[in-house]
């Protein structure tokens, strides 16, 4: 009922993001309600000022610290819903959106973890330099798209 009613209004209000129940799947949801605006619907937007997520997210997964960075990014630890929608959340941002550049043998988010990592948000240290990192590491040892490299291109002084 509660799903039914938020489909309702999230259509009238953007009938551009065509939400059917079929599709509005315990991950995408949250996903939709509180991402979509930044990060687009396919995950796909100015990378150079939000990050891509489609074929891309899931090489955090790669390093132990790249995957507590996907939880502990301040807008992620702080999402008004509950460590299992978030870990469900997340899940879909990974191995949905994320394509193959989830690690195969990656394991899905848990609510428990999820809990764990997001007590701990990223407020003390300067996002883009700790973004940049992770990518180049990624980018280095895992064989990531260089394309991970154009978010904050030119914006950061870089």
């Amino acid at each position: 009922m509660r799903i039914t009613r938020i489909l309702a209004v999230l259509s009238a209000v953007a009938p551009s993001l065509s939400l059917t129940a079929a599709a509005a799947d315990e991950g995408r949801l949250p996903y939709l309600m509180g991402c979509v605006g930044c990060h687009g619907e396919a995950g796909v937007t100015i990378s150079q000022k939000v990050p891509d997520l489609k074929d891309q997210i899931g090489y955090f997964l790669h390093l132990p610290e790249g995957r507590a960075y996907l939880v502990r990014l301040p807008n992620v630890a702080f999402a008004p819903i509950s460590d299992q929608q978030l870990a469900e959340m997340m899940n879909y941002l990974v191995f949905t959106l994320g394509g193959s550049s989830a690690p195969k043998d990656a394991k899905p988010y848990s609510a428990a973890e999820v809990g764990r990592l997001r007590k701990q948000p990223l407020t003390e240290v300067p996002l883009f330099q700790y973004r940049t990192a992770l990518v180049e590491r990624l980018i280095a040892d895992y064989q990531a798209p260089e394309a991970m490299r154009l978010y904050g291109q030119g914006l950061y002084g870089e």
